[in-house]
């Protein structure tokens, strides 16, 4: 799809014994969740450019638009989030602590949370006098294309 507003960036792993274990947030799946309006979603970022050591501050937003239909209309999930700038790229999961639908017909009771990587926050929609507090996440499997077919932009 053109015009995708995503990045995959590869970091080498050099050295020989690695500070902490890598793991890349596009594996992160620990059961399939099926995604529905009104869901939970994590935007992981830093607000306003803050900067390491500190973690990213976790931004709570909700799916606001049809995700059935992501892949066939615009690419992006819509969420209600009160995103700030500085945020732009920063991965999103969905994430649900007591029961969960899996994709199909099946649900889960858990006694731990169960946690989807679903996408890339890319702003907040806004016209030439307003913001509103709607964000953009593209959808996860754009990122597995991206690597998988080594897609660069031209």
């Amino acid at each position: 799809m053109p015009n995708v507003d995503v990045v995959a960036i590869p970091i080498p792993m050099t050295g020989n014994e690695p500070v902490m274990n890598m793991y890349p947030i596009n594996a992160l799946l620990s059961k399939p969740l099926r995604i529905k309006i009104g869901m939970d979603v994590f935007i992981l970022g830093y607000p306003f450019g803050s900067a390491p050591p500190a973690f990213p501050v976790w931004k709570r937003g909700s799916i606001a638009s049809e995700p059935d239909i992501v892949r066939m209309s615009t690419g992006y999930y819509l969420v209600d989030t009160a995103s700030r700038p500085g945020m732009s790229g920063a991965p999103v999961i969905l994430q649900n602590w007591t029961n969960d639908y899996l994709e199909g017909a099946v649900r889960a009771f858990n006694d731990k949370p169960a946690t989807n990587f679903i996408g890339v926050y890319s702003g907040r929609l806004h016209s030439a006098t307003e913001e509103a507090q709607i964000g953009m996440v593209w959808h996860a499997s754009f990122v597995e294309e991206i690597i998988a077919m080594n897609t660069r932009d031209t």
